[in-house]
């Protein structure tokens, strides 16, 4: 049963990089200097009194949309109005820096290191030694606390 669960888990994983694959190609594209809605409003040749009445929206509005998308604090219910408004998906996604197997690893590993500095401290007040090196208790350990899933 556990076999078949990480059969499952490894195809679930390579499925999800697969896609993730597909969006990392995309995400340097993914940004536009005047942000989305005015590149686009200006593609397809539209003024702000066209799109405000596409969306249902003033003038002012659609400009300070525009304003706040340049600067980072739009609203994705904006975003998704003003790609209706212009007959554009809108697409939304997180993109992991690294594969997912990388994040994992490295996450559990700095649980590993931690949890073992801990038990160490308490292992030397009791005067007790580990004799394997820290190197492959974080390796073990960060290996089960993977296959548990508790890397977080």
């Amino acid at each position: 049963m556990v076999k078949q669960m990480k059969s499952r888990d490894e195809l679930a994983m390579h499925q999800i990089e697969r896609r993730l694959a597909s969006l990392r190609k995309a995400e340097k594209d993914s940004r536009v200097r005047p942000g989305w809605i005015r590149y686009m409003r200006n593609a397809l040749g539209m003024t702000l009194k066209n799109l405000s009445m596409r969306a249902g929206v003033s003038i002012a509005t659609i400009a300070q949309a525009e304003r706040s998308e340049a600067k980072g604090k739009v609203t994705v219910e904006t975003l998704r109005t003003m790609a209706a408004a212009m007959e554009c998906e809108f697409v939304y996604a997180f993109v992991p820096k690294n594969k997912l197997k990388e994040i994992l690893q490295s996450q559990a590993e700095l649980k590993a290191k931690k949890l073992l500095k801990s038990a160490d401290v308490h292992m030397s007040l009791e005067d007790q030694q580990v004799k394997q090196s820290m190197s492959e208790r974080i390796e073990r350990l960060a290996a089960k606390l993977i296959e548990t899933g508790e890397v977080w």
